[in-house]
């Protein structure tokens, strides 16, 4: 008698395994490497300061890096290129005498002009003879003063003087509005005291009024009778009254 045979197994994975497999490929990413970028030190440089172009994400094999002026690598336009093996620096045609190159990249410009103003390229060459590239820009602007102050200091003395004008001017016109208003109160007070039909001089109710005082005239005929005596007053003497005493 024969026994039962087993069932044919299936040509196909565990679920278990299948499982994993989808973890595996959903978790795992593969290394990547970072981007080479170039920043400006400050973004926006005033005429006459120091500029650095900053070097970031630079890898660990380099065999040397040159900086070229405009966007393009045009061998008239190399600055520097540095070895680093050798730390060894070499001018390019651009070169200018104010740049410096850095073992790490950066490149660093003295005394910026605005001519300065543009774009540059950082080349690296890395050890498995792969060559890179980034552009970075660089801006100056007009922001230097004959004082040596900055453009913020400037605009901020501008404000206080403007501010300052401001309040002398308020302050002259509310002297002058307080002048007014006294002057215009003193001849109210003026025209209450003494009405228009009666002459005044002054706040004073004191003061002797002219028509009081007595004419000179008055007195230039007793002046006159001390000038001209009158002789006939003797005539007018009763003689007979001398008799009979």
């Amino acid at each position: 008698m024969e026994s039962p045979s087993a069932p044919p197994r299936r040509g196909c994975l565990p679920w278990q395994e299948l499982l994993l497999a989808v973890s595996l490929l959903t978790f795992w990413n593969p290394p990547t490497t970072a981007q080479l970028t170039v920043e400006s030190v400050p973004p926006d440089a005033a005429e006459g300061k120091d500029v650095l172009l900053r070097a970031h994400s630079l890898p660990g094999d380099l065999v040397g890096l040159s900086w070229f002026r405009g966007a393009s690598l045009a061998p008239s336009r190399q600055i520097l290129s540095y070895v680093v093996d050798t730390q060894v620096t070499i001018p390019g045609p651009a070169y200018s005498g104010r740049e410096t190159i850095y073992p790490n990249g950066s490149l660093l410009f003295q005394r910026v002009t605005l001519k300065d103003t543009g774009y540059y390229t950082l080349q690296i060459v890395r050890r498995d003879v792969r060559i890179e590239e980034v552009t970075g820009q660089l801006r100056v602007f007009h922001g230097r003063s004959t004082t040596g102050l900055p453009v913020g200091s400037i605009t901020g003395i501008a404000v206080g003087i403007l501010v300052g004008l401001a309040l002398t001017v308020a302050l002259g016109c509310l002297l002058l509005r307080i002048r007014t208003g006294r002057a215009r109160s003193w001849r109210d007070l003026r025209e209450l005291w003494c009405p228009a039909s009666t002459p005044c001089h002054g706040p004073a109710s004191r003061s002797t009024s002219p028509d009081s005082l007595p004419s000179p005239t008055t007195a230039v005929p007793i002046y006159q009778e001390l000038q001209h005596p009158d002789t006939n007053i003797y005539c007018q003497i009763n003689h007979k009254a001398e008799v009979a005493s």
